[in-house]
């Protein structure tokens, strides 16, 4: 695997990043049996991108001045918002924050190098992650590769909704005994 430079995106990134995301995010629809209009990160303006990463932690991958990976972090201070079961409601009140990763992608071309193992382990890392105890993300239940490489950095499927036209799956990762 190439050398890549890591570092937090700025605003200023937001146009490469939206459109690596939405290359990437077509991939993920297409082997999840998505329908296109169903997932926001293929709608979403640079604009709303650039808030994004203002507002939370937006590590990306660069191949010179263009991003090949990127992951957002987002800080929660109530992770009962995500809670939508007794399953997640019981788990969840045990938490006072986590992080929740969105926006997690890798270029087409570098799936499978472990550049997304790489983003993704230096993610949990984050003081971010480490001080709250707990990740969570979504991903679609059909999606088995996903699940595969989730399941393989830690993550538990704790319950499934269907709020947004297709089966989400909530996985969770204790970072640290609570």
């Amino acid at each position: 695997m190439c050398e890549y430079t890591i570092r937090q995106a700025v605003p200023e990134d937001a146009k490469k990043l939206s459109q690596l995301i939405r290359r990437c995010m077509q991939t993920y629809r297409r082997e999840s049996g998505i329908s296109e209009s169903v997932l926001e990160s293929l709608h979403e303006s640079v604009e709303t991108v650039a808030d994004r990463i203002g507002r939370n932690r937006c590590l990306c991958y660069f191949d010179g001045d263009e991003p090949v990976g990127t992951i957002t972090l987002a800080r929660v201070n109530n992770p009962m918002r995500y809670s939508f079961s007794t399953i997640t409601e019981e788990y969840l009140s045990n938490y006072k924050s986590c992080v929740y990763i969105s926006r997690f992608a890798v270029d087409d071309d570098l799936r499978g190098t472990g550049l997304g193992v790489k983003l993704m382990q230096t993610a949990l890392s984050e003081p971010e992650a480490l001080e709250s105890g707990l990740a969570m993300l979504h991903t679609a239940v059909a999606n088995r590769r996903m699940h595969e490489f989730y399941h393989n950095r830690g993550f538990v499927m704790l319950d499934s909704e269907n709020s947004r036209g297709y089966e989400r799956g909530l996985y969770i990762h204790a970072i640290l005994d609570m």
